[in-house]
């Protein structure tokens, strides 16, 4: 998504916000209710926009939410001498959810537009118009385009296997960034977070390549089944062995990792969870585990994490600290 496009989506979160601030104070009245209308009948964009707004305030923790707003409004009467008025009282509203949706809701502020989409902690599986399909971990965004001479698929973010259907006269291409993906009859998964990302081959064969600033390309390589591609902004990877079984186990709902880094395994495990784990000890970072974690059942690990290492969990609102 380009530069424009993300502006616009980001103008549009805050617009929805402002209005959904301004709907439930209770001061709408049918002047504001027909400005409203107005504006959420402009564009289907603004339609998704207020909805996705409408869907994070349902969700938010009322707890957390009314602490939030109590707080907040305590610092502000201190500072304005008590003297709080409604637009600031407003104001302090939609700041405080778009804190929360860019904090414990971050996936709900991307890519609201996208053709498909999964939360935190979600999982799906598409098929396609051409008969692949396409599975979605935790957390991802797609694009899909098929014509009569193109099958493309914008991975947004995130992770996501495909299955392709068989079609000769139709290339089928995942485009992450500015690298390319391109296979025919073939499994493989592409994974993204808008800046790296790494291509994994589970049968067949599969080609990246990254454009250079010309269109022509610039460097390419050619996977074969068990081989994994790292790549970033700048550049293409070198194809490495991987272990397939830990490569997919996401797909069976397992996250499998050997002799890594415990910062790498959090950072792993965060992908699926709203409520984060936080590191407390650097000496924990670097510790290397091998896990075998059930991806519904994280706090069932974490317990068992306390018993084989000396860590203890603690849980501080919407975190939880590793200490050791």
């Amino acid at each position: 998504m380009n530069e424009t496009s993300s502006t616009r989506r980001e103008a549009l979160q805050q617009q929805a916000v402002a209005w959904h601030v301004r709907l439930k104070s209770g001061a709408a009245n049918d002047t504001v209710l027909a400005e409203f209308e107005n504006w959420r009948s402009q564009n289907p964009e603004h339609e998704q926009a207020y909805r996705d707004v409408e869907t994070l305030w349902q969700h938010l923790p009322r707890p957390l939410l009314a602490d939030r707003q109590r707080r907040r409004a305590l610092a502000i009467r201190q500072r304005r001498g008590r003297r709080l008025k409604r637009g600031l009282g407003l104001a302090a509203a939609a700041s405080l959810l778009l804190s929360v949706m860019s904090g414990f809701y971050p996936d709900y502020l991307q890519h609201p537009l996208a053709d498909y989409r999964t939360r935190i902690g979600e999982q799906t599986s598409i098929t396609l118009a051409d008969g692949s399909i396409a599975h979605l971990n935790t957390d991802t965004a797609i694009d899909v385009s098929i014509n009569a001479n193109e099958r493309r698929i914008e991975l947004l973010r995130g992770e996501a296997e495909f299955d392709v259907a068989h079609d000769e006269h139709k290339p089928f291409r995942v485009v992450s960034g500015s690298t390319s993906t391109e296979a025919l009859g073939t499994r493989f998964i592409v994974r993204y977070d808008g800046q790296a990302g790494a291509v994994t081959l589970l049968q067949g064969k599969v080609r990246s390549s990254r454009p250079s600033a010309h269109g022509a390309q610039a460097d390419s390589a050619t996977l074969q089944p068990g081989q994994q591609l790292c790549f970033n902004t700048e550049m293409l990877g070198v194809p490495q062995a991987v272990e397939l079984s830990n490569a997919d186990a996401w797909r069976r709902g397992r996250l499998l990792m050997n002799f890594v880094p415990l910062k790498q395994v959090i950072a792993e495990i965060n992908r699926y969870r709203r409520s984060q784990i936080r590191l407390l000890d650097d000496s924990l970072a670097e510790r290397e585990v091998n896990i075998a974690v059930d991806i519904k059942q994280i706090d069932v690990w974490l317990q068992a994490l306390q018993q084989t290492l000396p860590i203890k969990a603690v849980e501080a609102g919407p975190f939880v600290f590793l200490q050791s």
